[in-house]
């Protein structure tokens, strides 16, 4: 009789349980399928019905407040200002007082901001100018699916993200936020630079004063409306992630403490991109899409431009901070990222942690001057895709990836317009054109197998050319054949720090001189340090054996140009994963 009342209570048990499960599983079924329709034209929002989002305009601030410290606001909004967890954001940094003096009037800064403040799928629809996206997590506990369909956002001259995710916690993973640009549509975000702001508490300034030195505790000193702008209460109740900076990194009289962001595309923790369609991203300041935590292109789907005046990718949390997250996956259909001309430099793709790309067709063109295509901190790995990459600064690509890579280290400048061919027996590989100068060039495919292939510089090439990428060739007519001096598997006579070696000298570490290298009066030489004759190392840095270079030293032959210089092999054989050739030039069998 018990054992037959067990075995009821067992039953009924089970039920209950399923009954629970499937009550949660409803739930969660109607939570993944809510979605908010926002028009930011028409600056209306739809779920049910139609209604118009209220606005907060500056003159509510106080009225705004009261909602916000009341947790009343309305899951969708419009406000005249960016809020911070305190007060407006103030439009200020330190360049606005060394250009105009200390008595700068601080305005706050006024743009439209649509301020997101639920879960569940977020349709956008729409144009603005002069306008933004903000999306708060903080102590969000669900997920955030921003849908991008047919959607035009432009800061115009506000230097802010043009979407901003922010957290106080960069370790924070208790709400995912997805950006996904709809099937067949076409999406374009403008925008960028999120200026920084003192966070050095108006307590703490006599602390912080004998921690600048030179110039930075001149304006330290100068510049004090910059600084002490919040009390410690109020730095507590900030909503954005705040960064400590280390001496090393101050320069500008930047604050030791303070947040920001710095792309068009602007997160505090982790960031996910999905979706079928188009989006396209054009930074007016700095970088396009930044990261303090990691960032992920999913799906093997999507079609990605980013251009950017600095780095076009950046996961920018260093590996040192606790509790990092700052990797870096690629897995999509297309994905460009150029950075422009103008900019000052910018690495294509940068991550602080690893570099992982999976799939899809990767173009990564770096500024021309001491930047890569290709930039990580923890390892780059090519697992899958069509890679394109080029700079003048090569960041090793692990022999650990799956898909066979092959790194040209060209003995001088590939000049602007030079088209550069890879070639099998069979096919044309690739073509690449380029529209500035460039040191390395990064290629991986499929197409790669283990035989020989041959290199030309220059040549007449028909097909399609995806912003001088060639992958689909129709025709070509040989130019120059090209050669190189050495080779080598996972870096052997290739450098794989990002250090270069101006006149032969090598970069010493941290960028600070050594003891038997002071630096001489009025730039002269010293007697110790003679410059080598036509570019040769001097006795005390020979070439080392084996033709391998160390790590911090890069080509020397890499500051002529290309068209100077000859390479004896041709035949260049692909064995394996990591295949590297240094010295390219122009093929000569003298």
């Amino acid at each position: 009789m018990k054992i037959k009342k067990l075995i009821i209570g067992i039953i009924i048990s089970l039920i209950a349980l399923i009954l629970i499960i499937v009550f949660v599983m409803k739930d969660k079924k109607s939570y993944t399928e809510k979605t908010t329709y926002l028009n930011i034209t028409e600056k209306t929002i739809t779920t049910e019905e139609t209604a118009n989002i209220k606005i907060y305009t500056q003159d509510d601030f106080d009225t705004f407040l009261e909602d916000y410290q009341n947790n009343t606001l309305p899951d969708i909004y419009i406000t005249e200002f960016l809020f911070d967890g305190v007060g407006m954001y103030k439009t200020y940094d330190l360049d606005d007082y060394i250009e105009d003096g200390n008595d700068v009037e601080v305005k706050t800064l006024k743009t439209t901001v649509f301020n997101i403040n639920t879960t569940g799928n977020i349709e956008i629809t729409g144009e603005i100018t002069e306008g933004m996206l903000a999306v708060n997590t903080n102590d969000i506990k669900e997920n955030i699916n921003i849908i991008l369909n047919n959607v035009k956002i432009d800061t115009d001259s506000k230097k802010i993200p043009a979407i901003y995710v922010y957290n106080k916690d960069i370790a924070y993973t208790d709400s995912k936020v997805t950006i996904s640009a709809k099937k067949d549509t076409k999406n374009y975000i403008e925008g960028g630079k999120f200026k920084k702001v003192s966070l050095i508490a108006k307590e703490d300034l006599d602390e912080y004063a004998n921690k600048y030195k030179n110039e930075a505790k001149t304006w330290y000193e100068e510049y004090t409306n910059y600084y002490g702008v919040y009390t410690k209460e109020e730095i507590e109740q900030i909503l954005f992630a705040k960064i400590e900076a280390s001496s090393e990194d101050l320069q500008d009289g930047d604050p030791y403490y303070f947040y920001k962001g710095a792309g068009v595309i602007s997160s505090d923790i982790d960031l996910y991109f999905e979706g079928e369609g188009y989006l396209e991203v054009t930074s007016k300041g700095k970088e396009g899409i930044e990261s303090k935590g990691n960032l992920t292109f999913s799906g093997g789907i999507g079609d990605y431009v980013i251009k950017a005046s600095d780095d076009c990718l950046n996961t920018t949390t260093k590996s040192s901070v606790k509790n990092a997250r700052n990797d870096i996956s690629i897995d999509v259909n297309s994905l460009t990222a150029i950075v422009s001309l103008d900019a000052d430099e910018g690495d294509a793709i940068d991550s602080n942690g690893t570099l992982t790309i999976n799939g899809g067709t990767i173009i990564a063109i770096a500024h021309p001057g001491q930047d890569a295509g290709l930039d990580s901190e923890k390892g780059t790995y090519i697992n899958g895709g069509t890679v394109i990459a080029t700079g003048d600064m090569y960041d090793q690509i692990s022999s650990e990836s799956k898909q066979r890579f092959i790194a040209l280290s060209f003995n001088g400048s590939v000049e602007e317009d030079t088209v550069i061919t890879l070639l099998s027996e069979n096919e044309e590989i690739f073509s690449y054109q380029t529209d500035r100068k460039y040191t390395y060039l990064i290629y991986s495919s499929n197409k790669l197998k283990d035989e020989t292939y041959s290199l030309y510089e220059g040549g007449t090439i028909k097909g399609i050319d995806n912003n001088g990428f060639y992958t689909n060739i129709d025709s070509y007519e040989k130019g120059t054949q090209l050669g190189y001096a050495t080779t080598g598997q996972s870096g052997k006579g290739f450098p794989n720090d990002r250090q270069e070696m101006p006149n032969g000298m090598p970069e010493p570490p941290n960028g600070e001189k050594p003891e038997n290298m002071p630096e001489p009066p009025s730039g002269e030489k010293t007697d110790n340090m003679p410059e080598p004759p036509s570019g040769e190392m001097p006795n005390d840095m020979q070439e080392p054996p084996s033709g391998e270079m160390p790590n911090d030293i890069n080509f020397p032959g890499n500051q002529n140009n290309m068209n100077n210089s000859k390479a004896s092999n041709k035949d260049f054989v692909i064995s394996g994963i990591s295949n590297i050739f240094s010295g390219v030039a122009k093929y000569s069998e003298e």
